[in-house]
């Protein structure tokens, strides 16, 4: 998986490519990462002994597709890509030095495997886990088949640090926790779980 960070001292701007990147890069002689976090401690996970259907079940599912409540149920800090059907390709989002470095180290981005709703799903974890398996988080259906979902946390602008004129319309933020899918044709593990992090200054 795919997963840059552009820092800066004003800015930093990372993007999640949940699907293959259709450009191939070939940065690594530019990465910063390898400064902050040994070889050793970069890979991802497959965990397959741990049981968080409980924490599933006790999240809200969303009534809406994702794409049908976006400026209605909440906005995003930023533009995320998705194809035409409404499953999302990539993210784009505020990820500062210092955090893509702890989440890199301590193998925040992990692939599980569960049985839920009787059958075989892959939770890809964008944050530590007890964040990603918060139970007021919302999963929300990318498409009517149900058969992938983004897990959100719905945030206070406010609390993001981000700062509007007009506060009436205001929605709250939707913060990206992990993937839950079943479509390995569209989400396929074995790009998942190969870790491709990339780190420089903007």
């Amino acid at each position: 998986m795919r997963i840059t960070c552009y820092h800066g001292d004003y800015s930093s701007m990372g993007y999640i490519y949940l699907t293959p990147p259709k450009t191939e890069y070939n940065d690594a002689h530019l990465n910063e990462l390898t400064q902050s976090v040994s070889e050793e401690k970069i890979y991802i996970p497959y965990v397959t002994d741990l049981d968080i259907t409980p924490a599933l079940i006790q999240m809200p599912i969303s009534e809406n597709t994702f794409r049908e409540d976006s400026g209605k149920g909440y906005d995003t800090e930023y533009g995320n890509d998705m194809n035409n059907l409404g499953y999302i390709t990539g993210i784009e989002l505020s990820l500062r030095k210092n955090r893509f470095v702890d989440l890199v180290s301590n193998q925040a981005f992990k692939a599980i495997r569960t049985e839920w709703r009787g059958q075989e799903f892959h939770l890809i974890t964008l944050d530590h886990l007890d964040n990603v398996l918060h139970p007021e988080n919302i999963l929300y259906k990318l498409t009517d088949k149900e058969d992938a979902f983004i897990i959100v946390q719905l945030s206070k602008a406010e609390d993001l640090g981000i700062r509007y004129s007009n506060n009436s319309d205001l929605q709250p933020i939707a913060v990206f926790k992990g993937l839950l899918s079943s479509r390995e044709d569209i989400y396929p593990l074995e790009y998942l779980l190969k870790p491709d992090f990339f780190m420089c200054q903007d």
